[in-house]
């Protein structure tokens, strides 16, 4: 079971990828097109727009709980719903799918050319402590252009289905496969759980570093039998050098011996 970002590059024919110098003033333009009382309650910097060259689209988490005070609603759907019709009725196009509120912000670039970008507005419950799970670029995650934040969560659910557990991203909590129970609701909990009891929040960073942490892990292949299968089924890229019955995987066990 995996969660994952949702697909969503082509909700708009009219928008196009944003070039990372222009991300920041998007970004501006989408925060003030909330109601007031959420405009300091964004949270920024999801996934990969201002990191990467260009971005599809740019993530921006908004608390569940600051949502459902401002709308005076009871739940997400309801709140999403007022969320897309404040957005509408400033004339900007607006589509509620899944846990998005997916608009199109019209812009200027850096090159002074009229452009439109799409913005996805996400009502998450607990969203600062769920950030940090989805904050790849601040750690530098994306000066490997080969990261995909997609992979790192099939990953640790790999891990997890050998341990009994799965990750959920989106709520920011390793739980029990059978009953739901929080084992662990932190980057550093889920880390000594998922790994080795000496690892933190920053062996998760990537595939990379989740590879290196289970480096001499005895339960290794264990908790890396769904990725395999997962790898060999294109979903995700496990580092060669670690692989059993490549090349390196002999030398480096020759070298064990």
């Amino acid at each position: 079971m995996y969660f994952l970002y949702e697909s969503s590059h082509t909700i708009f024919s009219n928008t196009t990828d944003v070039l990372q110098q222009d991300v920041p003033g998007v970004i501006e333009l989408a925060r003030r097109l909330l109601p007031s009382d959420l405009q300091n309650k964004v949270i920024k910097d999801i996934g990969s727009a201002g990191y990467k060259v260009a971005s599809g689209d740019i993530d921006l988490f908004i608390d569940e709980r600051a949502a459902l005070k401002n709308y005076g609603v009871e739940d997400s759907t309801q709140a999403k719903k007022a969320l897309q019709t404040h957005l509408q009725a400033q004339g900007i196009d607006a589509v509620m799918k899944g846990r998005n509120v997916h608009v199109s912000i019209p812009y200027k670039t850096s090159e002074g050319k009229s452009a439109f970008a799409q913005v996805d507005y996400m009502i998450i419950p607990n969203a600062e402590k769920v950030a940090d799970w989805h904050q790849h670029g601040p750690r530098g995650m994306y000066d490997d252009p080969n990261f995909k934040a997609n992979q790192l969560f099939i990953l640790l659910n790999s891990i997890g289905k050998a341990l009994g557990v799965k990750v959920d991203s989106f709520a920011g909590t390793v739980m029990r496969r059978d009953d739901n129970t929080v084992v662990a609701d932190n980057r550093n909990d889920a880390a000594k759980l998922l790994l080795n009891p000496k690892a933190k929040a920053a062996d998760l960073n990537s595939v990379a570093t989740v590879m290196a942490a289970l480096a001499n892990d005895p339960d290794r292949e264990a908790k890396l039998a769904q990725a395999r299968q997962d790898q060999a089924k294109g979903l995700l890229t496990l580092p060669e050098d670690i692989a059993p019955g490549t090349a390196a995987w002999f030398r480096k066990l020759g070298h064990n011996l």
